[in-house]
């Protein structure tokens, strides 16, 4: 039997262990006494053979063995055991097998070696902390199993796994869902599955509660075209059943009415996928927009009543002449101080500091007068007496003499600045909740699990050959110190190397806040490139980084940055799966470019895969927008809302020879900058 075969017999595994110990009893205790002459039996030799093959598989083999008596003493350990507890066997062997377990755990050990041997010749199963010499935590299933020895005493064989790594995935399975549920909460979006076939409905704790149903409470279609509003009940059954028909994605607002009378609005966004079987299902979001809806309604509600008190009393009245100069401010007796002072005399585009940031805007403006066109419900920001910046809404109408000549314009103007804060609070509470999207980076970690597993193992394995190199050159006669010192100088080389990555893996599945400050973009692509090595090398994608040298530093946020290279990255990877016909490369490139005395720095992605058609380039960084069978569409969207939040621009658009290419521009900052 070969040593490693040991892990594969089970519950066998004790049976092996006792023959084994028995007949290293019968056998190995008189051994010393007898002569190492040619005349053994057979028997005697094969004997020895069997005790020698089970002293191998018991001390070698990667499972942690155990043999304890009644008491919970330790009989025997085997070599692998002790080792994976950081103790040797002779530190093991006579002691309490309660001093490698927690205190807390002591009454569960107790009672589970009652049970093994109440129940002797049965298996048992658990899963329990054990605690090592140096205090760390070692998860183990262990598999027991009491059973008589030849005198006729119990003896308890526990055969242990390391299961460590995967109650620590466990854990950070628990923690990314109670983060996804945490980031539902927050944005008021729930999740769900709808298998057509079978009509089953898979749904988040935060889809429940927007519906108002007990989590307990198992939804159907049925239960949820009850609780959709009488009005939109008809229009929402019709459209998702004729999506599921055709198999196409879906897309719904409507109104719930919940049992106290109350009203509420939802937007669901379903993508169709296909199940194993080819069954059609759908994986989708349902966000409460009720409080948008409200928000909506008010500014509504608002405008329409600046635009009623325009159309009746205004604010105040003007006219310009012919030149387009303010003849005639007429104050509304209301809003005495309201009215900039001093405007007579000027153009309108004279008092509005904005004019050259909207270039387009006046000149349009300008354009309307010089024809002498009505114009309406012009928006522009100027002054009150008080210095106090407000917003401004004017509407006029050309007034000519009898002969028709052009005299000027009259009209109104009237202050919505309340309206116009209102509209910039509201949008800064859109871009606030489409901040939460930053659980995407999460996700994106997920996906990359092989390449960060590979690029954490790739250094320690590194690390442990250097170890034995090292240790092998200071075991010569006489010791080699010079390269057992190179070999050392590796090691470090090599834990620094893991070290870095799992600061890097740490850095971007923290959630932080925004963190600008001054960046080599060079190193930022070189980081990103260095989590995704492993994807690329599973994928067969060769990646060229061509970087320029010299280029400025840019501010910005590392960690946003980094998600969006890996996301681009990640997509040039997936566009070109189906390659066959030409090779699957990938180019990096970073470039300083001066267009109209802008300066900026230009980093590129591009692939060789399917391309991009027009509606795709026109459509793909709108939310929700995808090609990809099991997308959700919300990647290019967040990338772009990242980048324009460092004022740069995010473009798309198809290579000449196919594939696509993705433009990052990022301002470069005043040469007076440090």
């Amino acid at each position: 039997m070969m040593p490693g075969q040991i892990a594969k017999f089970g519950n066998s595994a004790a049976q092996f262990l006792l023959g084994g110990l028995a007949a290293l009893r019968s056998f190995g205790n008189g051994e010393k006494d007898r002569p190492a002459v040619g005349g053994d039996s057979r028997q005697d030799i094969e004997l020895r053979d069997a005790v020698k093959q089970w002293r191998e598989v018991f001390e070698h083999n990667p499972v942690m063995y155990f043999m304890v008596d009644p008491a919970g003493t330790v009989l025997n350990v085997n070599t692998f055991g002790a080792a994976q507890l950081g103790y040797t066997t002779a530190e093991l062997i006579g002691q309490s097998v309660l001093n490698v377990f927690f205190e807390e755990d002591h009454d569960t050990v107790r009672r589970s070696v009652a049970l093994c041997l109440d129940t002797l010749d049965q298996s048992h199963t658990w899963e329990i902390r054990k605690i090592r010499k140096d205090g760390s935590v070692l998860w183990v299933r262990e598999n027991a199993k009491a059973m008589l020895r030849g005198d006729g005493t119990p003896i308890l064989l526990v055969a242990c796994e390391n299961i460590t790594q995967r109650k620590e995935a466990e854990d950070a399975l628990r923690r990314s869902e109670a983060n996804l549920a945490g980031a539902q909460e927050l944005s008021h979006t729930g999740s769900f599955v709808w298998r057509v076939a079978t009509g089953e409905i898979i749904w988040s704790k935060e889809s429940s509660r927007i519906f108002q149903f007990d989590e307990l409470t198992k939804p159907s279609i049925q239960l949820l075209l009850e609780r959709i509003h009488p009005g939109d009940r008809a229009a929402a059954q019709q459209k998702a059943f004729q999506a599921a028909h055709e198999g196409k994605d879906f897309e719904n607002e409507y109104r719930l009415l919940l049992p106290d009378g109350s009203t509420k609005y939802l937007h669901s966004v379903a993508r169709a996928t296909r199940d194993a079987n080819g069954s059609i299902e759908y994986v989708g979001s349902t966000a409460d927009i009720t409080a948008a809806k409200e928000a909506e309604r008010k500014l509504r509600e608002s405008e329409q009543r600046f635009r009623d008190y325009a159309e009746t009393a205004s604010d105040w009245f003007w006219e310009t002449g012919p030149d387009h100069r303010i003849t005639l401010i007429a104050e509304h007796p209301d809003t005495a101080g309201t009215v900039p002072s001093g405007v007579i005399g000027m153009a309108r585009w004279d008092i509005a500091p904005e004019v050259e940031l909207e270039p387009e805007k006046w000149q349009q403006h300008r354009a309307t007068l010089d024809a002498h066109l009505p114009f309406r419900d012009l928006v522009y920001r100027t002054k009150d007496n008080n210095g106090c910046p407000i917003y401004v809404r004017t509407s006029g109408k050309p007034f000519f003499d009898a002969t028709g000549d052009f005299l000027g314009y009259r009209g109104v103007c009237t202050d919505v600045t309340a309206a116009i804060r209102a509209e910039q609070a509201e949008e800064a509470l859109r871009k606030a909740q489409a901040e939460l999207t930053h659980v995407t980076r999460v996700t994106t970690l997920g996906e990359l699990t092989a390449s960060i597993a590979h690029e954490i193992t790739q250094p320690l394995a590194a690390a442990i050959s250097n170890a034995d190199a090292c240790i092998g050159w200071l075991d010569r006669e006489p010791a080699d110190l010079k390269a057992a010192r190179r070999s050392a100088e590796w090691i470090i080389e090599d834990a620094n190397r893991a070290s870095e990555v799992i600061r890097r893996i740490r850095a971007l599945a923290k959630k932080t806040e925004i963190e600008v400050a001054p960046l080599d973009i060079n190193q930022v692509v070189m980081e990103a490139m260095a989590l995704v090595r492993r994807e690329l090398a599973t994928h067969a994608v060769s990646a060229r980084m061509e970087l320029a040298s010299d280029l400025p530093r840019i501010c910005g946020d590392r960690i946003q940055l980094q998600q969006v290279l890996i996301n681009l990255v990640m997509n040039g990877i997936e566009a070109m799966q189906a390659n066959v016909d030409r090779p699957r490369e990938l180019a990096i490139r970073s470039s300083r470019a001066d267009e109209d005395g802008d300066a900026r720095l230009l980093l590129t992605v591009t692939d060789r895969g399917v391309g991009l058609g027009k509606d795709v380039t026109d459509r793909i960084f709108t939310p929700f927008f995808t090609t990809k069978s099991d997308g959700l569409g919300m990647g290019l969207s967040i990338c772009r809302s990242i980048i324009e939040a460092h004022a740069g621009r995010l473009s798309a658009f198809p290579n000449d020879g196919g594939g696509a290419t993705f433009q990052i521009a990022l301002p470069l900052p005043d040469k007076d900058t440090p």
